[in-house]
């Protein structure tokens, strides 16, 4: 099996070398076939099978990492790869290493109290979102395979128990450099060290590698958080342990691109405080990179360093939402304005729970009014201040209504959309992943299809447990 194990570099108490527990008479229910063409995968679909379902070569040194981190704010050392294993790193014909990651297979050390399963509803879920956000350009971990089988795993009920084999460049985690920290700064140094030979190899001949791989983390990770607010997506589960050293999405759970815009929303129903709601994200990101530059302390001794680095993080996330949101709304020009105008649409459609995606795509036809825009005289207002603005763009009609449908997506992964998918899959229909794969690999095309319109009101708004 070719596949390398690089982490092995690092002490041996980073983490612990554990088997999965394969998952019996399981049947592949999805195979990423873009991905595998894109990392040239040349490995039998019955190679891959099997490794999702947990049975690998001995060749293979499977191993569970050991990370701590904040969860909702508290910190919790007791953490690690609790049902997932780091089996190795594919490395493409250029050199780039790829981490397969197998999320479900079965306990380990750092399970605590859980079973180390995952359940076939869940891993569709990441799947598809996955693949979505990678079709919006949005950074993000992807996914190879898909297994299920009979087990019956216990949730909120008898599910059935699921393997997903996740890729990524790094299952590494600001939860990690949490834990190394607290072993002391020889530790940290030797991570902080490994993350940047396989992953920021530019940093190396920096005057300061540790702030500029600090610097990296935090703005890769604010421009990310930008990208989820320009597109209503609510991550759900923002722990420092979800978050990734290479500013990519990550651990995928009660997640939702929302309907109605809703500047409060909150996806994750276990969420009583609202501390991961929509609008509360940019924040926590700014929190966790708080708690990264903490970890760094013995790395870059310099509070006041470490302070600008954190206000870098603050002009990186707005500079990028401003820009993310003008191409949205068709403009190409920065304006003083523009923060205004967003601001002001933002909280017309909140009062008047209108639809985010479909409103935003139906601007690039403005002569023509769509039934989703608000009868009302704040929009009316609005819309009388976004036409002025666009006369100081130079755009002609059809090229900016060409920039607005290729930054709002027709096809988007409404919460309704996945569950269809998901009662199809647990009925047995091995098809049906790959199918909604494919249709959410082209997000801007046009469609007419009752899944790219308004929900009905009994389809809107799903909200789910961390348990997704």
């Amino acid at each position: 099996m070719p596949l390398i194990q690089n982490y092995r570099e690092l002490p041996e108490d980073f983490y612990t070398q554990v088997w999965p527990e394969p998952l019996a008479n399981a049947r592949l229910y999805a195979l990423n076939q873009d991905l595998m063409t894109q990392h040239h995968i040349h490995l039998a679909e019955t190679d891959i099978y099997q490794l999702c379902r947990g049975e690998l070569p001995a060749t293979l040194q499977p191993l569970a990492q050991k990370y701590t981190g904040h969860q909702f704010g508290y910190y919790n050392p007791d953490l690690g790869d609790g049902r997932g294993l780091l089996l190795g790193q594919w490395l493409t014909p250029n050199g780039q290493a790829f981490d397969w990651h197998l999320k479900g297979a079965g306990r380990t050390p750092y399970s605590r109290r859980g079973d180390g399963r995952a359940v076939l509803r869940s891993v569709i879920r990441e799947y598809l979102a996955s693949e979505a956000l990678h079709a919006l350009a949005v950074p993000t971990t992807r996914a190879l395979a898909i297994v299920s089988g009979p087990e019956t795993v216990w949730r909120e009920g008898p599910e059935m128990r699921a393997m997903l084999l996740r890729v990524t460049g790094s299952h590494i985690r600001f939860g990690h450099f949490e834990w190394a920290a607290d072993q002391g700064v020889d530790q940290l140094k030797t991570l902080a060290d490994f993350v940047i030979t396989h992953h920021y190899p530019e940093l190396l001949n920096q005057a300061d590698p540790y702030a500029a791989l600090l610097k990296e983390v935090m703005q890769r990770t604010a421009r990310l958080i930008a990208h989820w607010q320009s597109l209503g997506f609510n991550h759900g589960v923002m722990n420092t342990d979800n978050m990734s050293i290479l500013g990519e999405t990550f651990d995928f759970g009660p997640y939702a691109f929302m309907d109605d815009f809703k500047i409060g929303y909150i996806c994750n129903y276990s969420d009583t405080g609202g501390r991961y709601a929509y609008n509360e994200q940019p924040n926590v990101g700014l929190w966790n990179c708080q708690v990264l530059a903490q970890a760094f302390q013995s790395l870059i001794p310099n509070e006041n360093q470490r302070n600008a680095l954190l206000d870098e993080y603050i002009e990186s996330f707005n500079s990028h939402y401003l820009y993310l949101m003008r191409l949205k709304l068709g403009l190409q020009n920065p304006h003083p304005k523009d923060k205004h105008l967003i601001a002001d649409l933002l909280i017309c459609l909140d009062k008047h729970r209108v639809d985010f995606h479909v409103f935003m795509r139906s601007l690039a036809q403005l002569d023509t009014p769509h039934e989703c825009w608000p009868q009302s005289q704040d929009y009316q207002a609005w819309l009388k201040n976004y036409q002025q603005r666009l006369e100081l763009e130079t755009l002609n009609t059809n090229e900016r209504s060409q920039l607005i449908r290729n930054h709002n997506p027709a096809r988007v992964l409404r919460n309704y959309i996945a569950q269809h998918i998901i009662e199809l899959a647990e009925k047995g229909d091995d098809q049906v992943i790959d199918q909604w794969r494919k249709w959410l690999s082209t997000p801007f095309e046009d469609d007419d299809s009752v899944w790219t319109k308004v929900p009905k009101p009994t389809e809107k708004g799903q909200r789910l447990s961390c348990s997704s």
